[in-house]
């Protein structure tokens, strides 16, 4: 679960700021808000992106993600098969 704006901000009212801690910090506008059509990237894409460096243990593979309609023309017999090929080893 990634931390969201909306969490990590605590609004206190004006009127519990009163006093000589309120004239020294000034008071912040509140923030606008988060947009959330903006596509994170998943797990899998991040470890991909780490994984073309150069440091990258060999030990460690990520295969990718192939979806399931990819195999919707493929014949039922031969499906099973074609999925153990696409599986690193």
């Amino acid at each position: 679960m990634r931390p969201t704006l909306v969490r990590l901000v605590r609004i206190i009212p004006r009127s519990q700021l009163v006093g000589d801690s309120a004239s020294s910090k000034p008071i912040r506008p509140l923030p606008g808000p988060v947009r959330s059509d903006v596509k994170k990237p998943t797990l899998i894409e991040l470890l991909q992106e780490r994984s073309k460096a150069a440091d990258f243990p060999a030990n460690i593979r990520i295969e990718p993600v192939v979806p399931r309609n990819a195999f919707r023309d493929v014949a039922p017999e031969v499906r099973s098969e074609l999925k153990e090929l696409l599986k690193e080893r």
